[in-house]
């Protein structure tokens, strides 16, 4: 099977979206690439830019090491922080390269209507380097690659009505509670969000409680090609 590439706005992003559901795919030996967009250097209260990123960096390194997510698999393409342009013609030429070079079968990103800025950005980013990844257009950026698989994830703003619903076994839902707690720098004072701890899996067992018990993952099918893990699938490894 061809890899699997994750977009995350800024570093916890992927973790909070879809870490359950990167765990079990490592396990199964699927191979995983990280792509984040920005650093997150504007995230970190009383830290300069340059060195709040590179703090974050190392904590998205220790989070992909519980996913057991290669560190040759993350890819950080420092794009600024609060900055996202879908419209900018190098951030596009930065992911769609990028894309076309890992040649992925299956791209989760956050859904388009995500509560947060930087997140819908990131969406209209990215699958604006979707939609032109298999056109004949800007041949410099490598080879074409059509995606048949793209699943939008959620963090901020639950979906209201998930195509896709991820069953997370006990052994995915502990290596994403690991993951969330190499977010250090997230961890925030009384009255703000609590997510970067056992608040991190408050959605994704909401959504086990709604459904079939447990923890799931929601998301939001935007193609589907196949779900290469799914029995039945022809091209399921």
């Amino acid at each position: 099977m061809s890899r699997i590439v994750v977009f995350a706005p800024h570093p916890d992003d992927e973790t909070l979206g879809c870490g359950g559901s990167i765990a079990q795919h490592t396990a199964a030996g699927r191979r995983v690439s990280l792509v984040f967009l920005t650093s997150g250097e504007q995230g970190v209260d009383g830290v300069l830019a340059g060195e709040a990123g590179r703090l974050r960096e190392r904590e998205a390194e220790g989070a992909a090491g519980k996913l057991r997510v290669p560190a040759r698999d993350l890819h950080f393409l420092h794009l600024p922080d609060g900055g996202l342009d879908p419209g900018s013609e190098d951030q596009f030429l930065a992911v769609l390269r990028l894309l076309r070079h890992l040649r992925p079968a299956v791209v989760y990103l956050p859904h388009a209507a995500d509560a947060s800025h930087d997140h819908q950005q990131a969406f209209r980013l990215v699958w604006r380097a979707l939609e032109k990844g298999a056109s004949r257009s800007y041949p410099a950026a490598g080879a074409r690659h059509w995606v048949g698989t793209v699943l939008g994830y959620e963090v901020w703003s639950p979906l209201a009505a998930p195509s896709y619903l991820h069953t997370l076994d006990p052994p995915d839902v502990a290596a994403k509670e690991a993951a969330l707690a190499c977010y250090v720098t997230q961890v925030k004072g009384q009255g703000e969000a609590d997510y970067a701890s056992g608040g991190g899996l408050a959605l994704a067992r909401f959504r086990g409680a709604m459904t079939s018990g447990g923890h799931r993952e929601a998301f939001a099918a935007l193609r589907v090609a196949c779900l290469h893990w799914q029995p039945g699938c022809l091209h399921s490894p």
